[in-house]
């Protein structure tokens, strides 16, 4: 139990070292800073610092006493509250959002408060590209640390398949660099098992080259959801690695109910072509936005869509395919869903995701499978109970057709057993791992079932 702190000191303390950009309740910077992506937790932290370097992270970590709950705040998209430390101290690494390219070696070194936007611009401008999601605001190193599902996925794997190496603040303030070459074990642990095990201040990453790309939406009626759907699932199996493809129940450019089938392809666009015209052939299409695409423009496709301030509760399931019973229950979410702010989006792993080596990553789930995200939205707290006990009546309906393992990154804390599964075996060397670099069990980011109890720290972003 964390023992009675006397906060305005451990804040004068640390602003010793940082200044003003250490925050206590009350004034406009710290409302602006506590700020998430989701409106809906209530909880806040005692203080959050705003780091500018690893050493003021490792100082942070020396003047806080071990017994005070730490989080670690990178891009804020967070849907739990996991960025802030209840009653506790936030380390806020917005401002560490440097993005440095090395082209000939086709890597970046990212910085842990940038977002996918900033790795996104910066990759572009050598013709290369990242292992990004969906969402420009979040904060790359949470959703690589944690997994990291995305457009990308059938060609660079994972986004956290693409860490080469991290910078780490470990528990005692010590910083060290996991590597292939050193702390190799750590480096695996962090490919996947999230901010669990210190505060990573920086990532190496790996990129690609795209020769040419398409991008955009294809809009149906929901009268053809069924047929779509049907007719997606027999293709998924022969889709190629450059081809990603994203189905998603929501809103329509006209504000009306629709399926949205998002199609991505990284490679010659006449190849690409084709795809297009066979998604586009899947019903009758209300209307058709795909065609050649920077990865930037890629990647705000959906800016406006899930804007930061609303509430959002998230639930999610991984299944192996659109069957009969599974089309049946996303059509029947459709028909309660009353937000017209709430969605399902669907993502497809695939091709290089498929065929990571366990000695890579902790990461165990690698057969081919549909990550369901279902999103509770509404403008505010009106109604946002009605909207969970919507997503939760969907995924209640969704488990007994769906896969052991869930996306860690979208799951709430106490769900230990799906998180595991996610994990596999390798949860016995994660938990070693855990033990010998945070033996206290300051860190705990995202849920990945370690058998033994942590306090509460996170360095994880909605993907």
């Amino acid at each position: 139990m964390t023992r009675d702190i006397d906060w305005d000191a451990l804040a004068s303390r640390l602003r010793d070292a940082m200044g003003e950009r250490v925050l206590r309740p009350g004034g406009d910077s710290f409302a602006t800073a506590v700020a998430l992506w989701s409106a809906h937790p209530t909880h806040r932290p005692e203080i959050i610092a705003q780091v500018a370097s690893t050493a003021d992270v490792r100082y942070v970590l020396e003047s806080v006493p071990g017994d005070v709950p730490i989080a670690v705040r990178g891009g804020g998209h967070d849907w739990v509250g996991r960025a802030r430390a209840k009653g506790g101290v936030t380390l806020d690494l917005s401002q560490l959002r440097g993005v440095q390219i090395d082209a000939t070696a086709r890597t970046a070194t990212v910085q842990g408060g940038a977002r996918l936007e900033d790795v996104i611009d910066a990759a572009a401008e050598h013709g290369l590209v990242a292992a990004v999601g969906t969402v420009n605001e979040v904060g790359f190193t949470g959703l690589a640390l944690g997994g990291g599902y995305g457009p990308y996925l059938g060609i660079l794997g994972l986004a956290t398949d693409t860490i080469i190496s991290a910078e780490v603040v470990l528990a005692d303030g010590s910083i060290v660099a996991a590597s292939d070459a050193e702390n190799a074990d750590l480096l695996w642990a962090l490919r996947g098992g999230g901010g669990n095990f210190g505060v990573v201040t920086s990532l190496e990453i790996s990129l690609e080259e795209v020769p040419a790309m398409l991008a955009g939406t294809v809009v149906f009626p929901t009268a053809d959801m069924s047929e779509v759907l049907t007719s997606l699932d027999r293709v998924l199996p022969t889709f190629p690695d450059q081809l990603a493809v994203s189905p998603a129940i929501g809103s329509g450019p006209d504000g009306h109910a629709a399926l949205l089938v998002t199609l991505h392809w990284s490679g010659e666009t006449d190849e690409g072509a084709g795809w297009v015209r066979a998604i586009e052939r899947l019903g009758t299409p209300l209307a058709s936005t795909i065609g050649p695409a920077t990865p930037q423009q890629a990647l705000h496709a959906l800016d406006g869509m899930f804007p930061s301030g609303r509430h959002y509760t998230l639930r999610t399931a991984s299944l192996t395919g659109l069957t009969p019973e599974v089309i049946e229950v996303l059509a029947d979410g459709e028909r309660r869903r009353t937000s017209p702010l709430s969605a399902i989006n669907i993502h497809h792993f695939h091709g290089a995701a498929t065929r990571i080596s366990a000695d890579h990553s902790a990461w165990a789930l690698r057969e081919p499978h549909l990550m369901v995200e279902i999103i509770a939205a509404t403008a505010d707290t009106e109604g946002h109970d009605e909207q969970i006990a919507w997503a939760d009546r969907i995924l209640d309906a969704l488990r007994p057709l769906a896969l052991p393992a869930a996306y860690p990154n979208l799951l709430p804390p106490g769900d230990t057993a799906r998180a595991a599964a996610t994990y596999d075996s390798s949860i016995y060397h994660l938990d070693a791992v855990k033990r010998d670099r945070d033996p206290t069990g300051r860190f705990t980011g995202i849920p990945i079932g370690l058998p033994h109890p942590h306090q509460q720290t996170n360095q994880g972003d909605h993907p």
